[in-house]
């Protein structure tokens, strides 16, 4: 596991995890730490989040994970969600979000 603290992860086959794919492919949560190699990873699956954001997400907004495991809005049907952004204003590229979790497939 690559130590990317509020990144959105996945797990792998092999049991691992991983930074989550586009869509949300597999997510599983967000990484609360920074574990070293075959440390373990402490992820966070209910409650809120703290979330690494790409692009821009309004307020209320559906959130899933870009490439890189990065935090994006979502409106796309079959999408997963990890959750629903919190915050009182849009928030960019780079920003650190609070995150409702919530993780489901998105059906429009």
């Amino acid at each position: 596991m690559i130590a990317k603290q509020y990144y959105i992860v996945a797990q792998h086959t092999d049991g691992t995890l991983v930074l989550a794919g586009a869509n949300g492919t597999g997510a599983v949560g967000v990484l609360q730490n920074k574990p070293a190699v075959g440390a373990a990873a402490l992820v966070r699956f209910l409650g809120t989040s703290k979330v690494v954001c790409s692009g821009t997400i309004a307020v209320g907004a559906w959130v899933t994970s870009a490439s890189g495991g990065t935090a994006i809005a979502t409106t796309t049907d079959k999408d997963t969600v990890i959750g629903r952004y919190l915050g009182v204003a849009a928030a960019a590229t780079g920003d650190v979000i609070e995150v409702q979790l919530g993780i489901f497939t998105l059906s429009i």
